[in-house]
């Protein structure tokens, strides 16, 4: 059975994929789509005559744009959004620094340990320790220093130790700790000068047919799009979209100037 090609329903969108232009190399899938708007607009530009009559019109730079919300975020549409297209990476080894805050409640001994051993020029890898106030708050401030007094700490990032300073801190308090540490992981950079890339963009619609049923995944391709720079992440008591927007492109170096061709095929 084939579809009706004059008549057909659009179930959803199974996934957004973006392609790199040149290497056709896998960049991002957003497959939790809440929902896509595809839109096409021109601007009509009319010759008029006597009393403003309108005589003919002239279409020109005519536009196409395709946005969505995908679920969750999805690391390569983030480094694509910001322009880093080469993510610093490192799952061997711990070689990415993280900011790490920490509250630490005090036992006995005139010692605490921070999580992780803080990273930084050695003898001054946390700088500043705080006793906590009643409300959480930061309160006094000690620096680091090579041994423990009455107004400093010491730090051994071997073994993870602060010593605190002497006859400041009882059982039950609070230590407040700033610090960096090593870890693996990814990191991505939105630096200043970098900017979102184009991508060759694949959209999976999936259709069907309302006469007989019959239900196909159509592909809606866009062969050169430039994705949207701006970008919002709302944090609170929902769990955060990612917010996806490009504009199609005429490609000078394609045969046709296409923005974009929608196949749909027919059941096998």
């Amino acid at each position: 059975m084939a579809l009706n090609f004059d008549k057909y329903a659009i179930a959803s969108i199974d996934s957004i994929t973006g392609f790199d232009l040149a290497t056709k190399e896998c960049i991002f899938i957003l497959d939790e789509i809440k929902d896509a708007t595809l839109e096409g607009a021109a601007e009509t530009v009319w010759s008029t005559g006597k009393e403003g009559r309108r005589l003919s019109a002239m279409k020109r730079n005519k536009t196409c744009s395709i946005s969505a919300n995908n679920g969750f975020i999805v690391g390569g549409l983030l480094a694509q959004t910001i322009g880093d297209d080469n993510p610093t990476e490192d799952f061997t080894n711990a070689t990415i620094r993280m900011p790490a805050f920490e509250r630490i409640e005090v036992g006995s001994g005139g010692t605490v340990q921070t999580a992780f051993p803080a990273t930084g020029t050695a003898g001054n890898e946390i700088a500043f320790i705080y006793k906590a106030n009643k409300d959480g708050s930061q309160g006094e401030k000690f620096p680091q220093a090579a041994t423990a007094s009455a107004t400093a700490f010491a730090y051994d990032p071997a073994d993870k130790e602060i010593t605190l300073p002497t006859g400041k801190f009882d059982e039950g308090d609070v230590v407040i700790v700033f610090y960096d540490y090593l870890t693996r992981g990814r990191k991505y950079s939105n630096k200043s000068d970098a900017y979102a890339a184009d991508v060759y963009l694949v959209v999976d619609v999936l259709v069907k047919d309302i006469c007989d049923g019959t239900v196909q995944h159509s592909k809606l391709v866009m062969p050169k799009v430039t994705i949207d720079d701006n970008f919002s992440f709302s944090f609170g008591n929902d769990m955060a979209v990612q917010a996806f927007r490009a504009e199609a492109n005429s490609s000078i170096c394609s045969k046709n100037s296409e923005y974009f061709y929608w196949v749909f095929p027919q059941a096998e």
